[in-house]
């Protein structure tokens, strides 16, 4: 059964119903301003892209306006527009490479215990740099063995702070560059090369080669190698004689007009006890060794003495008194005193025969170097690393050191020289020279000798020239 609304409600709807229908008929509509057509137009301006750059559309005060909707009926005239521009800061990095670079030059003198990390770093060097021009210098390791003496200039950039340019100075002469080129270095080598002259000098001994050569303005380097180019012909501890002569040839090199070193020996010549020497440097395919004006080799297949010494404390004797037994025995060798663990080198090329212990000779080494010709060297402290049986050994190497062992009475070598099994005195005993020059290159050769000694003999002071008159005669 429907339940229905009582009478008296019913009228009351109907009523409020009619009152507000009345009440919107008496309201104006605006139906015909919704109606018109709204016409909206722009006229847009073309701007070149020059003018966009770094400008702003309003300022902050104009932002915040547009923000809550309230848009100005008209245009400030004092309110900035589209051409208004504002100096804003550039980046930094932008800066940097802006502004012209400004470059500092540093000079370092590399000092004992200093590194390539150690000496760049201490000046501000970045270990980024550091790091890319070792890089550049990885496969060569020049920087990693900088020596105390030589100097490092380097270049770095005081705006950006970078590494630009590192020069390592290896002598006055040659030097390594490293150049920065974007993000890395390139490695170059330089070599200046020096005016090179000839110089002339003579020396009378009557103390020593060193003190009389050095008195007369020969450099102690150029003695040295005149000791090394006579040393198989002269014994230049014992043989010296007091009324001696020499004279050298040799290059001197000079780089802006200032002597920076010297070059090679040209010639040289020795005057020892009525005996003369002559030695040309010559260059082969082989290399730049010395001859005789002839064309012999000045190396010969042995050194004369194999060790240091300070004196010949027993001479080759064949009817010797024992120091020990007191009997007649030969002694077939020469004793040179030297200090203990003082090295012995081999007397020429060969193979080592026998290394070892050998009765009253102690240690004792003995070298076959073919051709009939045996070295045998005793009273050994100890063999060098690679001395045995069968090694094959070069002239001037160091094979054992110098002792007491056997039948020593005091620290010495104990060098025998054997040809086909007979015993020969060591200080006397003529050398073998070295292999001769090839045919070819003597050809070329004995023309070139010719003018070394026509030059030699121009050099020549009237004394020297004197004595060598006397000698011939």
């Amino acid at each position: 059964m429907i339940k229905t609304l009582p009478k008296k409600h019913i009228l009351l709807i109907a009523a409020v119903s009619a009152t507000l229908a009345g009440v919107l008929l008496v309201l104006p509509t605006d139906t015909t301003s919704n109606s018109e057509i709204i016409s909206l137009e722009a006229n847009l301006d073309i701007v070149e892209q020059p003018r966009l750059v770094i400008q702003t559309l309003q300022e902050p005060t104009a932002l915040k306006q547009s923000q809550t909707g309230a848009l100005p009926l008209a245009p400030d005239v004092n309110a900035p527009t589209l051409a208004s521009t504002y100096d804003i800061p550039a980046p930094e990095a932008l800066v940097k490479k802006t502004v012209a670079p400004e470059y500092k030059e540093q000079s370092i003198d590399i000092m004992p215990g200093d590194s390539l990390s150690k000496v760049l770093s201490s000046r501000g060097v970045s270990a980024q740099d550091i790091y890319k021009v070792s890089l550049a210098d990885e496969k060569q390791g020049t920087l990693l063995k900088m020596r105390p003496g030589q100097t490092i200039r380097f270049t770095t950039d005081t705006t950006t702070g970078e590494l630009t340019k590192l020069v390592l100075e290896l002598n006055r002469l040659d030097s390594i560059a490293f150049d920065r080129q974007e993000n890395q270095f390139q490695r170059k080598e330089f070599s200046l090369t020096p005016e090179v002259a000839q110089t002339y000098k003579e020396a009378e001994i009557s103390n020593s080669l060193f003190v009389d050569g050095l008195r007369s303005g020969i450099d102690q380097a150029l003695l040295i190698e005149l000791a090394n180019i006579f040393a198989w012909d002269i014994d230049f501890a014992l043989d010296i004689r007091k009324g001696d002569s020499l004279s050298v040839l040799y290059e001197e090199k000079f780089l802006d007009g200032e002597k920076i070193g010297y070059g090679n020996i040209v010639a040289a010549q020795f005057i020892n006890n009525g005996r003369t020497y002559k030695a040309i440097r010559y260059e082969t395919d082989k290399g730049a060794s010395y001859y005789t004006p002839d064309g012999l080799a000045m190396r010969k297949a042995f050194i004369r003495t194999p060790v240091d010494f300070t004196r010949i404390s027993s001479k080759f004797n064949p009817n010797r008194l024992h120091p020990i037994f007191k009997t007649s025995r030969p002694h077939r060798g020469v004793d040179y005193a030297a200090a203990s663990g003082t090295p012995v080198k081999a007397a020429g090329d060969g193979k080592i025969s026998f290394a070892g212990k050998q009765n009253g000779y102690g240690n004792v080494v003995i070298i076959d170097h073919g051709r009939g010709y045996q070295t045998l060297y005793a009273h050994l402290k100890g063999f060098a690393n690679g001395t045995h049986r069968g090694a094959r050994v070069q002239q001037g190497k160091t094979i054992a050191y110098v002792g007491q062992t056997g039948w020593a009475t005091g620290p010495h070598l104990h060098y025998e020289f054997r040809i086909n099994g007979t015993h020969k005195d060591p200080v006397t005993v003529k050398l073998p020279n070295d292999a001769p020059m090839p045919k070819n290159d003597l050809e070329n050769y004995l023309p070139y000798a010719k003018q070394i000694v026509t030059k030699l003999e121009n050099y020549r002071s009237p004394a020297f020239a004197q004595k060598l008159a006397s000698l011939k005669n």
